[in-house]
């Protein structure tokens, strides 16, 4: 081999000593939703409530912030994720809240232990940021089938759905919207429970 040759194979190994061959991964900032504020008043159920993991798609059934553009087409928030994926984080406070609440007597989220009276099923239909005629919305939509356990009938299903308006992009103005959103609909679905168990 020439000293020629290996001059130029010695400048490019230290070339990419230097560069690095990939380029390093962003740290990504980790988010969690704020506890409640929104006054949920409600008789307290003497029964007991569990509330499995939602059924979610793959869109919204990971860590990352989902971006839904006006063409559709999905993408995730640069720089930010959830601190679970964004179906566990919308069910746990959601139990929050219930408890929070008094609802009920008892609010578990795993039942598979256990005797329960009531079961929550969730089905994890939009959790994202969307873009409608190029303004952001955070939108929520769960659908929520509420289960007798002791006999395995359907008390009541229905399919919430929630848009706020974000007035702009950045991160510090997109948390609270989806938290502000969270509060409004988790109050819903809570009283609307409380008003179909019979």
């Amino acid at each position: 081999m020439s000293i020629k040759r290996l001059a130029v194979m010695s400048s490019i190994s230290l070339l990419l000593g230097a560069c690095g061959i990939l380029p390093s991964n962003p740290a990504l900032q980790t988010y969690q939703l704020p506890a409640g504020s929104t006054p949920i008043q409600v008789s307290m159920s003497s029964k007991s409530l569990s509330i499995p993991e939602p059924y979610a798609n793959r869109v919204i059934n990971h860590q990352r912030v989902a971006v839904v553009l006006d063409s559709l087409e999905v993408q995730a928030y640069e720089g930010i994720r959830w601190e679970d994926t964004a179906p566990k984080v919308f069910r746990d406070r959601l139990v929050e809240d219930f408890r929070r609440a008094n609802a009920y007597k008892t609010v578990l989220i795993n039942d598979e232990q256990v005797t329960v009276d009531r079961s929550l099923r969730l089905d994890m239909q939009a959790f994202q940021l969307q873009y409608k005629e190029k303004k952001p919305y955070v939108v929520i939509a769960v659908g929520v089938t509420l289960i007798n356990r002791l006999s395995g009938t359907v008390l009541a299903a229905k399919t919430f759905h929630i848009e706020r308006e974000v007035p702009n992009v950045n991160v510090d103005t997109i948390m609270p919207t989806f938290a502000q959103a969270v509060d409004q609909i988790n109050a819903d679905i809570i009283s609307w429970t409380r008003q179909n168990d019979r």
